[in-house]
């Protein structure tokens, strides 16, 4: 298991209603394990060494097209698993990608890493940090969001839970500081007002804490460099089988690289486990596969405990009630449609297990609304006395213009299963455009 502080601060459309979703996620959470957490640590934990922490998934390629996103790329994540047999301490130990492009993405495309002229150093773009304080148990994983909100339905991914987020604070208010996931230190940062990894194939690599890190000039400003020996783990993606020029990691480090269909296509590298041992041969090619995104967030039920409630609300970083006919701002997608927040405050049951699934009816009880679900662990909900808060999630609207629902009421619903119970609450709305 993962002990951390925490740091408050689309293809085809589901043809499924609500109740039919909430039947086939809950059947989906039935084989999750349970998350044992120790009273107190048994054993001492270790910095780790080349092999003890691998990278386990790398998932970059964006979402397929959906909810009226066609390139829809925030739901980027990477994860990180304790391949050994103790305990690891990952304080201060750091992630970052490669400079260079990940292939002829244009016809006149050429290689421009540093490969050739640094063979005993990887050059970084950007490079994170942990903070003090992160254990983790063998066999436990570790998320990195690019951002770490529910991302669905633009997305099948829900990074609420995630252990950390790549979180740019420099962006001016560009970037949101997900008030669930605990942030990352930024040391290097070359990018706009988020992490973005490209979607062509990033190359990554796991820097020990001690790492020296030194400087390289380049076109879009000062780089990271850091010794081939400081690396505790690394993954080469280009943009497809046919781009091995552009390679950017040293052989010593990946002597191969992997790639995904295309870009948009929901697709992860995920590594190979042969009888229960993660494959590492510092190859990609053979150590990676292709596979469905799958953060590595356990949720386990806990059942009712006591008089279940919930209530629904709207607001993107903390709850807003609604009064009937209240206003509920339409709000324009970055990356395409159009949504309504929605939060959601309850107790007397869960956290960990509960599905929520949200939707917009019309006047004449018509969804008007693409399928939107959340599923709940206490690592993605923030403490509210008694019960909890859960905030960030996005009701997208199935329109073709604004003009179809502005001015308009409708009803906006939350419905919370756990086990075969459900609870519901809904709002008449009135949806605005003030903004």
């Amino acid at each position: 298991m993962l002990v951390r502080r925490r740091t408050h601060r689309s293809s085809e459309r589901w043809a499924v209603g609500a109740t039919a979703l909430l039947a086939v996620l809950l059947a989906g959470c039935a084989d999750e394990q349970p998350t044992q957490v120790p009273a107190e640590p048994v054993e001492p934990a270790v910095a780790p060494v080349a092999g003890a922490l691998l990278i386990e998934e790398l998932y970059y390629s964006g979402a397929l097209p959906y909810g009226g996103a066609d390139h829809y790329f925030s739901d980027q994540f990477l994860e990180l698993v304790n391949a050994s047999d103790h305990p690891l301490d990952l304080s201060g130990v750091m992630v970052g990608d490669a400079y260079g492009i990940a292939g002829k993405i244009n016809v006149d495309s050429k290689p421009d890493s540093f490969r050739d002229s640094h063979p005993d150093e990887v050059v970084l773009s950007s490079v994170w940090r942990l903070p003090d304080q992160v254990r983790l148990e063998p066999g436990a994983r570790l998320v990195i969001a690019h951002d770490g909100t529910n991302h669905r339905p633009f997305s099948t991914i829900d990074l609420s839970g995630a252990a950390f987020e790549t979180y740019v604070a420099a962006a001016a208010g560009k970037d949101d500081d997900h008030p669930t996931v605990a942030n990352l230190e930024s040391v290097v940062f070359n990018g706009g007002f988020d992490w973005l990894v490209p979607v062509f194939g990033p190359s990554l690599v796991v820097l020990a804490a001690d790492a020296p890190l030194g400087t390289e000039p380049s076109p879009i400003g000062q780089l990271a460099t850091a010794p081939v020996s400081s690396v505790l783990d690394g993954i080469e993606t280009l943009m497809d089988a046919d781009s091995a020029e552009f390679k950017r990691l040293p052989d010593s480090v990946d002597s191969g690289y992997g790639w995904v269909s295309g870009t948009y296509v929901g697709e992860s590298l995920r590594r190979r486990n042969v009888d229960g041992v993660w494959q590492d041969t510092n190859d990609s090619s053979a150590d990676f596969e292709i596979g469905q995104p799958q953060p590595g967030i356990v949720l386990a039920s806990e059942g009712v405990f006591g008089d279940p409630w919930i209530e629904l609300g709207t607001g993107r970083s903390a709850f807003e009630p609604i009064a009937e006919l209240g206003p509920v701002e339409l709000v324009a997608g970055i990356q395409g449609g159009w949504h309504v927040d929605a939060s959601l405050r309850f107790g007397g049951f869960g956290p960990h297990g509960i599905v929520v699934v949200y939707e917009v009816v019309d006047e004449g009880a018509q969804s008007i609304s693409f399928a939107t679900q959340a599923s709940l662990s206490a690592a993605s909900v923030l403490k509210d006395g008694e019960g909890w808060v859960r905030v960030g999630d996005r009701v997208v609207l199935d329109i073709a213009d604004p003009t179809e629902v502005v001015g308009k009421t409708a009803i906006l619903r939350a419905t919370a299963a756990l086990g075969d119970q459900t609870w519901s609450d809904e709002r008449t709305i009135t949806i605005v455009d003030d903004d």
